[in-house]
């Protein structure tokens, strides 16, 4: 979500400071595979005043994972690449092709972007992208751990179409230098190029994911050689992110590759988190159009599309400004079936979690409403522009009497009467309920019921700075905005020359750290390194509903949102069966009964018949 405003974040801090390695680098380690010697680098981070260390980390940069998705290998499932000989893994590689104004296949006139980025000095830069893009970067304590450490994996966010885990904002140097874990960030294919699909077997969809399910496989299968534990791995994501490490535990193709998870601002309940095949198949058609590619033989259009030049197939997706073909797809493989069917028939792996959102994540959405003055004051949402603007918010809520209830839940009656009085706060309530705290309060309780251990949060503080370039001065807790603190951007060169945090937001960025660490190590944010002087973060359960609010003082919560919460996940379910068309209804009875009849009564018939096999009932002795 919000891929093009996190993309102008990094775009920004490009500007204002070196986006190369900032820390001191005072050496090159070797780490010996199983065919293959990589050399990486040994850098020294030194922070005496807030986190009070000063360690080495060894990083292996650029580390290929899978064989370069060119040609023939474009649109289809990666290929495990087995490194030999000796390897320089010194610095980053490419990022993948990516559906961003900011890349440098961006040709004039640019596209219609809100960008005020040209009032700051320097040019727009450009990032290095390839196809070739299928690699990851390990980061361990050096020197390397005598015995074996818990391990992060994290995927990043861009709403599946921007971004790199080799990105300046997830460098994780202060995480490992702090906790003495290993973080592992990954690279996976974007957009089109990860998920471009016919509906049938030509192109199934889901590369992106695969690639992660392939990168997940290389860190079990190698991180031991670098001192982590295979059998202690955490996967975390934020956005995209996070609705990736959900969608992998409901995939069948990751069972055992990770303990535990972290989704931050994203997971697969989330109406953006996914599209149906139908609906993506639709959008690559028209894309496939647009090339000048044949639409009616998926084979002839699979090799059309094979050809087109990755900076042209990346304008023409951008201008064809369709989500559904940047998204994962429901293809029978990586995900069996429909997620949100899966999440409420528990169908995933239950383990250890810490979610959550934060408190204004659709904020940002409206800061391009009026530019440049929206940039520095909230713009002015009358009622009339309130009611007009609904039907475009809400994802499932179309029949008039569905639009009613929304209005009367989010519109702000005293002011009502005033038709120039800003409903923005209402409008910003909604999008964040519906799109962000609402799905995962809904996975949190999907998650608690099947006896997972559940950590809850919110993250509630407004930064002082925006991670958006700093330019937004009212967007409070807004998408993207807890990144700054999970990665200690005010501790780390050269972010800490560029963001403007307070004292007191760094020592908070202490806590988050400790937060996501402790978690990592333990599967409980409070240990092993206890505070006292914060309260103790809750375990998320029924009926306590407690939570974290992530905030200078780290206070806790019940009930998060509980009343907007029951509006969208009860109230609107129920009157959408009363209103919805009868076509609708039947479709939706329809789909339901052939999930009933295809999988959980087969599936309950297989275990009924194990169980009737295990456990025979012993014959009754006659009476003497």
């Amino acid at each position: 979500m919000n891929s093009f405003h996190v993309d102008l974040c990094i775009a920004v801090l490009c500007l204002w400071g070196s986006c190369a390695l900032a820390v001191e680098v005072i050496g090159n380690p070797d780490i010996e595979l199983r065919d293959a010697t990589l050399t990486g680098i040994t850098v020294r981070f030194d922070d005496p005043l807030y986190m009070k260390v000063n360690k080495s980390i060894d990083a292996y940069l650029g580390v290929p994972f899978a064989e370069p998705p060119v040609g023939e290998r474009r649109f289809t499932d990666p290929e495990p690449l087995v490194l030999q000989g000796e390897y320089n893994a010194t610095e980053d590689k490419a990022e993948c092709p990516q559906m961003s104004p900011l890349d440098d296949w961006t040709p004039e006139p640019r596209p219609p972007f809100p960008l005020p980025i040209p009032t700051l000095p320097g040019p727009i830069p450009t990032r290095t992208i390839s196809e070739d893009c299928l690699y990851l970067s390990i980061y361990t304590p050096s020197p390397k751990p005598s015995s074996l450490v818990p391990v992060l994996v994290w995927i990043h966010g861009g709403g599946y179409a921007v971004g790199g885990g080799s990105e300046i904002i997830y460098d994780p140097i202060p995480i490992v230098a702090y906790a003495d874990i290993i973080v592992v960030n990954v690279n996976y294919r974007l957009g089109v190029f990860g998920f471009f699909t016919t509906g049938d077997d030509e192109a199934t969809g889901n590369y992106g994911m695969m690639d992660q399910v392939l990168a997940l496989q290389w860190v079990h299968d190698n991180i031991k050689d670098f001192g982590g534990d295979p059998n202690q791995v955490t996967i975390a994501g934020e956005s995209a992110g996070g609705g990736s490490v959900s969608l992998h535990m409901l995939s069948p193709l990751t069972d055992g590759l990770f303990h535990q998870t972290i989704m931050q601002s994203g997971n697969a309940v989330c109406p953006w988190a996914w599209a149906t095949m139908e609906r993506a198949t639709e959008g690559h058609r028209q894309l496939a159009e647009a090339a000048g590619c044949p639409i009616d033989d998926t084979k002839l259009m699979v090799s059309c599309m094979r050809d087109v030049d990755e900076n042209e197939l990346t304008r023409l997706a951008i201008m064809e400004g369709n989500g559904a073909i940047s998204s994962p797809v429901v293809d029978g493989h990586f995900f069996p079936e429909d997620p949100v069917e899966m999440v409420k028939r528990r169908q995933f792996k239950v383990l250890p979690s810490l979610l959550g959102s934060n408190e204004d994540e659709a904020a940002i959405n409206f800061a391009f409403l009026d530019l440049p003055s929206s940039l520095f004051e909230p713009p002015i949402v009358n009622l009339s522009l309130f009611m007009s603007t609904l039907p475009r918010l809400t994802y499932n809520a179309k029949t008039d009497l569905e639009i009613s209830a929304v209005e009367q839940h989010y519109v702000n009656w005293k002011i009502a009467d005033d038709a120039s009085a800003s409903q923005l706060d209402g409008l910003i309530r909604l999008s964040t309920d519906q799109t962000f705290a609402c799905p995962t309060e809904y996975f949190a309780r999907a998650l608690e019921a099947a006896g997972a251990e559940v950590y809850r949060y919110e993250m509630t503080h407004d930064p002082s700075w925006s991670v958006y370039a700093g330019v937004p001065k009212w967007t409070g807790a807004s998408h993207a905005e807890d990144l700054q603190y999970v990665f200690a951007w005010g501790l780390n060169p050269p972010l800490n020359g560029v963001v403007g945090q307070t004292d007191a937001e760094k020592f908070m960025s202490i806590e988050f750290v400790r937060y996501w660490t402790n978690f990592v190590k333990s599967g409980n944010p409070n240990e092993p390194i206890s505070s006292s002087k914060y309260p103790e973060w809750p375990r998320y359960t029924m009926p306590e509903q407690e939570y974290k609010k992530l905030s200078l003082n780290m206070t806790n919560g019940r009930a998060m949102r509980a009343s907007s919460c029951s509006f969208w996940l009860n109230y609107m379910p129920g009157l959408h069966l009363q209103t919805a068309p009868i076509e609708d209804i039947y479709e939706d009875w329809m789909k339901h009964y052939e999930l009933w009849k295809n999988t959980d009564m087969p599936s309950w018939t297989e275990e009924f018949d194990k169980y009737k096999e295990e456990n025979t009932c012993p014959t009754a002795s006659p009476s003497p």
